[in-house]
């Protein structure tokens, strides 16, 4: 479980897996339309943010006698991976790493290197996977960045799951003594 800084978190993992296994620059702060760069680097821009549909239903967990949290939340994060380089070879070889990269290292566990301290405490293994994302969508994205921005390669993936803690407690009273009264009715 995680607190509410979780999802910059994973974005910092993502570019810590990526540094650490290529070496590559990665930027994460500027949306990938604004980037002009000769040089290897990759864009790591999160576009969407949806709700995990298999963790809505989780119950409140006792944190004491007398207490209760309210179930954590959970989150699939969505990401535009644009690789950038001084010529198109030179991108698709950076796009062919980051897919090498992410298919070998698709599943982060607590512990690992490359995971963001915000993230020390989280339960969940963080799944990363590619997400298909039609061309017409994709040119979508690209549209809604600026009309004037042309379409660059790039690939989607798919982060889950992200478990965010919750705030929300209530104070519950125990039952101390029950009778029940199981003689026959007659």
């Amino acid at each position: 479980m995680s607190s509410f800084t979780a999802i910059r978190a994973v974005t910092d993992t993502l570019a810590t897996l990526l540094d650490q296994e290529l070496g590559i620059a990665t930027e994460r702060n500027i949306p990938p339309h604004q980037i002009n760069v000769n040089t290897p680097l990759v864009s790591i821009f999160l576009y969407r943010v949806e709700a995990n549909p298999f963790l809505g239903n989780l119950e409140w967990q006792a944190t004491g006698a007398t207490q209760l949290q309210a179930p954590p939340f959970g989150l699939n994060l969505q990401y535009l991976i644009t690789p950038y380089g001084q010529d198109l070879s030179q991108v698709q070889q950076t796009l062919g790493e980051v897919l090498r990269v992410f298919h070998e290292r698709a599943v982060i566990r607590p512990g690992d290197p490359a995971l963001s301290p915000d993230l020390a405490t989280m339960t969940e293994e963080l799944r990363i996977v590619p997400h298909q994302l039609p061309l017409a969508d994709a040119l979508e994205i690209w549209k809604a960045f600026n009309n004037n921005t042309p379409y660059r390669l790039a690939v989607t993936y798919e982060v889950s799951t992200v478990v965010i803690d919750s705030g929300v407690t209530r104070n519950v009273t125990r039952v101390q003594e029950r009778h029940l009264d199981v003689s026959t009715l007659r």
